[in-house]
């Protein structure tokens, strides 16, 4: 049986296997779960799309106590939960990314141009990262972008008007060398802090700067492949659960069953004296009608 690990992170269960693989879980209606898989890359921990879902016997509040008496996620500084990650080279074989990749500051003192597919990357001698790419008539898209573990982020861009046509900015873009610095670039992302669970815009220089080296973890499989596996152990033990939730609804059940007899009782309470009363108004009726037959 495989061990895991568990931790919380927002309203995700982070599970975590003694083999490598890392899992997520979290609570998407009346007993039930969605799953996914994750990877981390540099100080980045990556949440791919829903993988399955089942039942686990848990209400959203019952769910949510057990995650909160979990360990927070203290591995990675960031998560990412909305991402399109995609490969430098079309033709780049299906591998794992080289864990010895590199990010080096530029031997020159001048700036340096790279070519990634439409963008033109551009590294400053002080090592700041910046990408540039035609978006239309006169235009140029700008930004900012940085490296952790083997993937390029591009930042946000600006537009701005240029005085050079497609085809010149094309022409110019053939013949810089290839971007070679990481396998993977991500253009699209929305990251958030690990810490306070809001959305940031850049990642910290200093993380940037101790996470170069880091390897992607991608299960031995790029990020686009899906795996079949499936955790163990992911929801905890089936039987528990169900024992739980029998016990839930048994209790609310004898709950509502008292209530009803409690008022049932009442109303029968209430017509019982009703009918009294209606009996001894006859009754004072019938005994004066004897009395008044009697004289």
């Amino acid at each position: 049986m495989i061990k895991s690990e568990y931790y919380r992170l927002a309203e995700y269960k982070i599970i975590e296997s003694e083999d490598g693989s890392i899992w997520w879980e979290t609570h998407s209606g009346f007993c039930s779960v969605r799953m996914g898989r994750c990877f981390v890359s540099g100080s980045i921990l990556f949440v791919e799309s829903a993988y399955t879902s089942e039942n686990n016997g848990f209400l959203k509040g019952e769910y949510l106590d057990q995650l909160n008496r979990l360990p927070k996620w203290e591995k990675t500084k960031y998560y990412c939960v909305s991402f399109h990650i995609v490969k430098c080279k079309p033709d780049q074989e299906e591998k794992s990314p080289s864990t010895d990749n590199k990010f080096s500051q530029p031997t020159t003192q001048e700036d340096i141009s790279y070519r990634l597919r439409q963008f033109e990357i551009i590294e400053k001698r002080e090592g700041a990262l910046f990408w540039k790419t035609y978006s239309g008539r006169w235009t140029i898209k700008l930004g900012k972008g940085f490296v952790d573990g083997n993937i390029l982020f591009l930042g946000r861009g600006e537009a701005e008007k240029i005085d050079i046509i497609k085809k010149a900015f094309v022409e110019r873009l053939v013949v810089l060398p290839a971007w070679g610095k990481t396998d993977y670039f991500c253009q699209h992302y929305i990251l958030y802090s690990c810490e306070t669970n809001t959305i940031c815009s850049e990642l910290d220089k200093n993380i940037l700067s101790n996470n170069n080296n880091c390897a992607v973890l991608f299960e031995k499989k790029s990020p686009q492949i899906k795996s079949n596996a499936k955790p163990k152990n992911a929801t905890g033990t089936i039987k528990q659960n169900h024992l739980k939730t029998f016990w839930s609804f048994y209790s609310i059940l004898v709950l509502f069953i008292l209530k009803v007899l409690f008022w049932s009782i009442i109303i029968l309470l209430k017509v019982l004296k009703l009918f009294i009363e209606i009996c001894a108004q006859s009754g004072k009726r019938f005994l004066k009608w004897i009395l008044k037959f009697m004289s």
